[in-house]
């Protein structure tokens, strides 16, 4: 009995997702970009440095719904192969200044 109570108690304890979806940037025109964050409600945007070639990574979503405890939804933007600012949304910390 205290196996399933303990199954059940598992069950329902939410669990952040760990497979998320990551995509260049560079590569992708900005609506390509806002419609793939839309579709997976959050993705992993990332690009290359241009001075050091180092991929530089971040992660956005669809909404501050996607946010994790203590975060808020900001807005923010991307350079993607069309546009140097294209409007996405970020997750920050409420502290953050």
């Amino acid at each position: 009995m205290k196996r399933a109570a303990i199954a059940a108690l598992v069950f329902l304890v939410p669990f952040p997702a760990t497979a998320i979806v990551r995509y260049m940037v560079q590569d992708m025109r900005c609506d390509e970009v806002q419609e793939a964050i839309d579709r997976d409600g959050a993705a992993i945007l990332y690009r290359q440095a241009s001075a050091s070639g180092v991929p530089l990574y971040d992660r956005y979503v669809k909404s501050a719904e996607f946010c994790e405890a203590g975060q808020k939804a900001a807005r923010s933007s991307v350079a993607t192969a069309d546009s140097k600012n294209c409007k996405v949304i970020k997750c920050e910390d409420v502290n953050r200044p």
